[in-house]
């Protein structure tokens, strides 16, 4: 079974010859610069003339076609050329401004957000603030080219990556956490305002994008982080009145231009909202961060699986792999993979981007024991 077909027989919750694998296919389920650097090390491979650096705020590289092959992903990834997750519009001594002229600065191997240029707006200021473009020339420069030439000469299931923060991760960039979140409960009026322009923007975006992909892309990914460790930053009552309308608009969107699968991220503890997620057109969520309240990998199968396929939960990269020994890895994936692979509907990942603190070792394990035990 080649990788495209193998991926659109398990997001059809069908078993195929293997659980699909994805090694760094979207900037959320990606690998750190200098972890990609360790494992090239300890694979043996020839350094790279040049690594690609598929999302500047997080630091994450996009592998080389050998690594790819080693660990037999079914993907490819389609990026947009320039985006508000990864043009840096002005440079500043240590870090940037973004197309939202919010200001990002380096800690450690990555940025962080520390100047939110809304944070004082009021709703009638709102209304003169400058957007960024979505239709700016340039933005989906020979992507359809490169689509086209992915279908024509390989096999590989093809992924439009997030290349846009999603309502709610985007407003609390805009306008600080503590003042967008206070916003909810003090100043609906702004909050609706704000949130309805993110989502005009979003959707020019995808405009943007999918008439440059047509019906190329198997699988478009949309992010929204409404997860913390505990549960959702908000109540799911909450999240119903102000965030659920406009992710519908949006994935209603997608799904009228594209028969591709909508993946969602969000990180967290956001099992309260999971039903409304299906119900207003999620295909596929990711991140499952199993070590966050309600994540358990077992109970969200065995509720959900026929409804929602699951992209990650391999293996915690919190607290889990960053100290484990490889014996501990394996053991642990093979109980992931026993528990989410039945059935289908299941893609292998780590819960998320892999952190410079993980050891080539453990990382090669992971995938390895992935292909190991994820036959059906």
């Amino acid at each position: 079974m080649g990788p495209r077909e193998r991926v659109l027989t398990a997001l059809a919750h069908k078993e195929p010859d293997r659980v699909p694998i994805d090694f760094a296919a979207t900037t959320v389920t990606a690998i750190t610069y200098p972890a990609y650097q360790k494992l090239r090390e300890f694979l043996g491979l020839e350094p790279e003339q040049e690594t690609r650096i598929s999302h500047v705020h997080q630091g994450t590289a996009a592998p080389g076609e050998d690594v790819l092959e080693i660990y037999q992903s079914d993907f490819r990834t389609l990026f947009m050329k320039k985006s508000p997750r990864g043009h840096v519009a002005e440079e500043t001594e240590d870090g940037f401004y973004d197309e939202y002229k919010i200001r990002w600065r380096k800690v450690a191997y990555d940025f962080s957000p520390v100047e939110s240029p809304l944070q004082e707006c009021t709703v009638d200021q709102l209304r003169d603030v400058q957007w960024p473009d979505p239709y700016e020339p340039g933005r989906v420069e020979g992507l359809r080219e490169q689509a086209l030439g992915l279908r024509k000469e390989s096999d590989f299931a093809l992924v439009a990556d997030i290349m846009c923060r999603g309502p709610f991760e985007l407003a609390v960039k805009l306008r600080g956490y503590e003042q967008f979140l206070t916003d909810l409960y003090l100043d609906a009026r702004f909050v609706d305002a704000l949130l309805n322009k993110i989502t005009e923007t979003i959707i020019g975006l995808w405009d943007v994008y999918l008439s440059a992909l047509g019906d190329c892309a198997d699988v478009v990914c949309q992010g929204d982080d409404i997860g913390t460790q505990t549960g959702l930053y908000f109540s799911p009552e909450m999240y119903r009145r102000f965030f659920k309308p406009y992710h519908r608009r949006i994935y209603d969107f997608i799904h009228s231009r594209t028969p591709a699968k909508v993946f969602m991220h969000s990180c967290g503890s956001i099992a309260d909202v999971i039903p409304d997620l299906i119900e207003i057109g999620v295909d596929i969520l990711n991140p499952i961060q199993r070590n966050a309240a309600g994540m358990d990998i077992a109970v969200l199968k065995r509720e959900f699986g026929k409804e929602l396929c699951f992209w990650g939960g391999g293996i915690d990269v919190q607290q889990k792999l960053p100290g484990a020994t490889v014996r501990e890895i394996d053991s642990d994936i093979k109980r992931t993979l026993d528990i989410m692979a039945p059935g289908g509907g299941y893609v292998f990942v780590p819960t998320h981007n892999l952190q410079p603190d993980v050891g080539a070792e453990q990382i090669d394990c992971v995938y390895r024991s992935a292909l190991k035990y994820g036959r059906y």
